[in-house]
């Protein structure tokens, strides 16, 4: 215990005797950081407003360490809080967001890049809560300096707005939250409100290809994170993804409706929106109609080690989720790999191709989540982990293609592609397509094309409408017309004005609209009646009595 409170009397020491020197490193670290993080956000705006607050807290900092011990806690605090704004704004491309603090139980599927985030957090905490005297200058000019600075600030965000502050950003944090709070609470004691969503039927929008049997088999690959800009890209990342969409029923400008993953799956299969990740959906399902219809159901579980996902899983009823837990997986936390997962899929579905009975049959591939790289197929010279992950996917697609088409299952079965969001635009990303410019890191254009043997090869454009309508697209190519609550509706159909969903991103509290393929705010009235639709369905989604 001696020689552990001689070394932090030492530490003591060295900070009294170096307080200057200290001082000065501690907000050039701040400072250099930002100027870092808005390399990656080359926006003014960010970095304006972001250095006229640090100015503000050194200010403020100042005062207080007239009374050195509240002035240090009020600068750790502030300091802290800074920098962690800055770090994920570095890592992440946006300020800290409810849809990451919701996810943040999943923080183990980042561990790709965990020495770099650990390293950052390790200096973030040292920079922030070292202790700091007061600099010599007069109250007056201090008051005067702060007085400027506020003014600057408060000028900048009634012209701008408070989307750039970083210390704003958690007031609108704890706002989100609060939102969210009052959502839950009415979603007790209200009325019966399913009604307001039912449809009797899909409408019949494209005829079912002659070729196809009366109940052919689909199968739903949904792959992690994918935007079409990769499969786009004339570095052929995705080369067969790429020449599969045009041998195929493509859509384009097509875009995710939700961030991330447990809200992507369960809100496309649902047809509909989630409050909260983890929020049952008791409405009309596509596995729901499938299985009215006789074919068996199953969801191909490619992290069985994780039972918080398997729970999810479960939740959606499926005839059966696949997927036993082991330690000999190859992908990252001890999830299937893209080639692991391909060949499982394959697999179950010659296994269930000899039962004779049909069958909707879903995977999420796992491999190209952010912070991954590549165990088997390498792109290049393999020094873009980013690139790797999503050339290794490819190829696995690709060659479970090849099995398929050389299969008894090429004659019967549909194959439907698509993702569960598209891909965060994080540091990573920007670094590996810096020419590709993002309006907002959680959305983005996603694939999404329909192959089989016999398919018309077709190219819709279908001006920015989103993932809410890939199940009413997959029944209405299958002439199925059943009951449900799906927000979406087909995509062979021209866009429905009266629809004020399948045109609107909304991720937790977070809503902007991508008509026409353009990324904007809504309209304060179109605002208020999508929060008033939604919420509405937040009730009713839970309200339905389950079989």
């Amino acid at each position: 215990m001696n020689k552990i409170r001689r070394f932090f009397l030492l530490i003591r020491y060295w900070l009294y005797r170096h307080s200057k020197m200290v001082l000065y490193a501690k907000y050039l670290f701040s400072v250099l950081l930002t100027l870092i993080a808005f390399s990656n956000i080359p926006s003014k705006k960010y970095l304006l407003s972001c250095l006229l607050e640090l100015c503000i807290i050194a200010l403020l900092s100042n005062i207080l360490l007239n009374k050195k011990k509240w002035g240090n806690i009020f600068n750790a605090i502030c300091m802290l809080l800074y920098n962690i704004q800055i770090l994920v704004l570095y890592f992440g491309s946006s300020f800290v967001t409810l849809v990451m603090v919701t996810n943040i139980d999943s923080l183990e599927d980042l561990s790709g890049n965990f020495g770099v985030y650990i390293a950052g957090i390790v200096l973030l905490l040292i920079f922030s809560l070292i202790p700091i005297k007061r600099v010599r200058i007069s109250m007056v000019t201090n008051l005067a300096m702060l007085s400027v600075f506020f003014a600057m600030e408060l000028f900048f965000v009634m012209y701008f707005g408070n989307l750039y502050s970083p210390m704003y950003g958690y007031f609108n944090l704890g706002k989100q939250q609060y939102d969210v709070v009052q959502q839950r609470k009415r979603q007790k004691n209200q009325k019966d409100l399913t009604g307001d969503y039912y449809k009797n039927g899909i409408p019949d929008m494209y005829e079912k290809p002659d070729s196809l049997i009366e109940k052919p088999n689909v199968v739903l690959i949904m792959t992690e994170g994918l935007s079409q800009n990769i499969v786009s890209d004339s570095r052929n990342i995705m080369p067969n993804v790429a020449q599969y969409e045009k041998e195929s029923i493509w859509f384009t400008n097509y875009y995710n409706h939700t961030f991330a993953t447990y809200r992507g799956i369960i809100g496309q299969l649902y047809s509909g929106y989630q409050l909260e990740n983890f929020d049952e959906n008791t409405l009309i399902s596509a596995q729901s109609i499938f299985s009215d219809l006789g074919y068996q159901t199953s969801f191909i579980n490619t992290e069985p080690n994780n039972a918080q996902f398997t729970d999810y899983l479960e939740k959606m009823r499926f005839d059966e989720v696949i997927g036993e837990p082991s330690e000999k997986y190859k992908g990252e936390v001890n999830s299937l790999s893209d080639k692991e997962a391909y060949e499982q899929l394959f697999d179950t579905l010659m296994e269930q191709h000899e039962s004779k009975k049909p069958f909707f049959t879903t995977i999420y591939t796992f491999g190209t989540h952010a912070s991954f790289d590549s165990p088997d197929k390498k792109f290049g010279d393999g020094k873009d982990a980013l690139l790797n992950k999503f050339y290794n996917a490819d190829y696995q697609f690709g060659a479970f293609m090849d099995k398929f088409k050389n299969s008894p299952l090429y004659e019967d079965t549909i194959i439907i592609f698509s993702a569960d969001h598209a891909t965060y635009a994080d540091k990573y990303y920007m670094d590996s397509f810096p020419n590709y410019k993002r309006d907002n890191p959680g959305l983005d254009q996603v694939p999404f094309f329909i192959y089989h043997k016999d398919v018309e090869k077709q190219e819709i454009d279908v001006s920015g409408r989103n993932s809410l309508d890939l199940v009413p697209t997959i029944f209405d190519y299958l002439d199925i017309s059943k009951p449900n609550y799906f927000l979406g509706v087909t995509l062979f159909a021209a866009k429905d004005n009266a629809n004020n969903y399948d045109t609107i991103y909304q991720a937790g509290v977070e809503t902007v609209s991508t008509e026409n393929g353009v990324i904007a705010p809504l309209s304060e009235s179109n605002l208020k009646i999508f929060n008033e639709g939604v919420g509405n369905y937040y009730v009713a989604k839970l309200q339905r009595i389950l079989p």
